[in-house]
């Protein structure tokens, strides 16, 4: 018998007579077991071409999150499918319609080993709805009060019914002054778009990270990046070219697909567009199989505004028909009808093949590139005829779509469809608590505009990155690369 076996079989019969706590024993003594000597003598090595603009606990930007995401805790998080797990809650529940409890996890220690509890979680509220510039500040608004019931329950109450609100509380991470929080890394070295360096934190509450040690370095020109990536000076390479992604071996190319759909919307209020005769013929002028090629077949063809793996994502919608004589058709007959195409410069190629489908349609295409600022402004004022752009449910849920750019008062859509149906269907959804009655309505809604054909879901685009040899892990949906997740 080795001595570890003797050691706990001691303290197994010391548990009984009730010199330790069993607690102790079954829970917090395996951890530290399993913990103790974990991490890997390796500094992990994540490169990307995007610095992070800060490490602030309350911006939303991803190129930040990816980072910040090692340091600080929320309430509850994502898992890798966008399952929402504990975190730093144990357990909840809604009481009624606006009032939800959570009980929070005992033992746990912030970065400069102050203790986490109820007073955490209120006074990091307090800071992230007065922070100047505070980005997670509109995620909370719906939110009136939080109150503590005790030193470990807290409740959150909600001026209306938020059915979001659990989603949006994987945004609202819990912080002490000067960048502490609970996370299983703490900073080391920060050099603002350069490198971010970080070591285990060995108090953290949870399993400890293989690597103690691990860096997001920040390298901007894409061939050095792929030299060093080569030579192995890389474990982790984000934002892998397309065309680099090609030539990876099969085992180390990794790719998720990113809950981003890329779409053509149309300007029903336009004289051309409104008719549901030249929807229709746009429609079926687009061929799949051709953009899955322009994107590397890295993308995939959708359905619908919803990506799957959405709430709300509405598995009934077929797919969009391709057929080869409707873009043959001369539908105008011989004189062509003048259409504007808005684009960002990144969808160049796509844009020149949907000008050339529809050019074959019987349209006189003009192609019209935009900075996302423009874009985005033109569209918000009804300008824009027909453009390609794309929506991400960050937060795993269409409600964010829906009222962007189907209701007819969204910042991205301001009249151009009015379904008088369509909108009081997103209005219930907004407050519907009862997730079963919930998803019902976004199917509705989503069945109602697949039918109304107010634009052309393309194809849902998808991060690539490159893994080195020895290392193991795999992308999540929301994007995040955290270094807790590598092997």
């Amino acid at each position: 018998m080795s001595k570890k076996e003797i050691l706990i079989g001691i303290l197994i019969l010391l548990s009984l007579f009730g010199f330790i706590k069993k607690d102790f024993l079954f829970e917090e003594l395996p951890k530290k077991i399993i913990n103790k000597n974990a991490y890997k003598e390796a500094n992990l090595r994540i490169v990307t071409n995007t610095p992070a603009t800060d490490l602030s606990e309350y911006s939303l930007d991803l190129n930040n999150l990816i980072r910040t995401a090692n340091i600080y805790e929320g309430l509850v998080a994502f898992d890798r499918n966008l399952k929402i797990i504990p975190a730093l809650a144990t357990s909840w529940g809604n009481i009624n319609n606006t009032t939800w409890e959570f009980k929070l996890r005992k033992e746990v220690k912030f970065h400069d080993k102050a203790k986490f509890d109820a007073n955490s979680v209120k006074q990091s509220f307090s800071n992230a709805i007065g922070k100047g510039g505070s980005q997670v500040k509109s995620l909370l608004s719906t939110i009136k009060e939080i109150k503590i019931k005790d030193p470990y329950t807290i409740q959150i109450i909600t001026k209306k019914p938020d059915p979001l609100i659990l989603s949006k509380l994987t945004q609202f991470r819990i912080s002490r002054s000067n960048k502490i929080g609970t996370g299983p890394y703490v900073i080391s070295e920060w050099k603002k778009g350069q490198k971010l360096a970080l070591k285990g934190y060995s108090d953290y509450w949870g399993k400890l990270p293989i690597y103690q040690h691990a860096e997001y370095i920040v390298t901007k020109d894409k061939n050095k990046r792929q030299n060093d990536y080569d030579n192995g000076k890389i474990d982790l390479l984000l934002a892998v070219p397309k065309e680099n992604a090609m030539h990876l071996p099969p085992d180390r190319m990794k790719h998720m697909f990113s809950l981003e759909v890329n779409f053509l919307m149309f300007n029903l209020k336009n004289p051309l567009l409104s008719q549901r005769k030249i929807r229709d013929v746009i429609t079926k002028s687009f061929d799949p199989r051709r953009i899955e090629d322009i994107g590397n077949g890295l993308v995939r063809q959708v359905s619908q505004f919803i990506p799957p793996g959405v709430y709300g994502h509405n598995p009934e919608i077929p797919l969009f028909e391709y057929r080869e004589e409707e873009k043959k058709r001369d539908i105008f007959g011989k004189q062509k009808k003048q259409i504007t195409l808005d684009y960002l410069p990144t969808f160049k190629t796509l844009a020149e093949y949907i000008k050339s489908q529809l050019n074959e349609a019987g349209f006189s295409t003009r192609l019209n590139p935009l900075d996302a600022t423009k874009l985005l402004e033109k569209i918000k004022s009804n300008k824009s005829q027909l453009y390609i752009l794309g929506w991400q449910a960050e937060n795993g849920d269409a409600q964010g779509f829906l009222d962007a750019f189907v209701h007819s008062k969204g910042q991205f859509n301001n009249g151009r469809y009015v379904n008088a149906e369509v909108d009081k269907l997103i209005e219930k959804a907004r407050q519907e608590i009862n997730p079963t009655k919930r998803i019902e309505i976004l199917k509705n809604t989503t069945d109602l505009v697949h039918k109304d054909l107010i634009g052309i879901p393309l194809f849902e685009a998808s991060r690539v990155y490159a893994a080195g040899k020895n290392i193991k892990w795999e992308p999540r949906m929301d994007g995040l690369v955290l270094a807790s997740d590598v092997k």
